[in-house]
């Protein structure tokens, strides 16, 4: 494979991830500014299959502030050991108010700001690296 194309597969992945972390910190952050925060309870774990593993999800339970009982899969992922410790735990809840079925644990990967940014910083590494070798190939 030249050299060239492979500075070009660089810079257009890192630019696609810049980008994707980039509207995912945006959304979170909207979410975050009308997101409710109540406590709530780690009721169990979801698990959903993928093509070669397995995603975990926690099942919350909690009240709106409104007064209505809520059940319903956390939108973040996480380790299915750290689900199964946090079975039967209190724990915050972020919940859309106009939709309580969207709802998130209260934690870093709950606010996904971190990831967000990291995607953002690989993404412009990736991209620096495609545009020098673009820059190096091409003299």
């Amino acid at each position: 494979m030249p050299d060239w194309l492979i500075g070009l597969i660089a810079l257009t992945l890192g630019a696609g991830l810049a980008v994707g972390g980039v509207h995912r910190y945006r959304t979170s952050r909207a979410f975050l500014a009308a997101a409710h925060r109540v406590p709530g309870v780690v009721t169990g774990v979801h698990r959903v299959e993928r093509t070669d593993s397995y995603e975990y999800f926690a099942v919350l339970r909690f009240r709106t502030l409104d007064g209505a009982e809520i059940e319903t899969v956390a939108q973040t992922r996480s380790g299915s050991y750290e689900l199964t410790r946090l079975k039967g735990t209190r724990v915050g809840v972020l919940y859309d108010p106009r939709n309580p079925r969207e709802a998130r644990l209260d934690s870093n990967s709950g606010r996904a700001v971190g990831g967000s940014i990291g995607m953002v910083a690989a993404g412009c590494a990736f991209a620096v690296l495609g545009f020098v070798m673009l820059a190096f190939t091409v003299t």
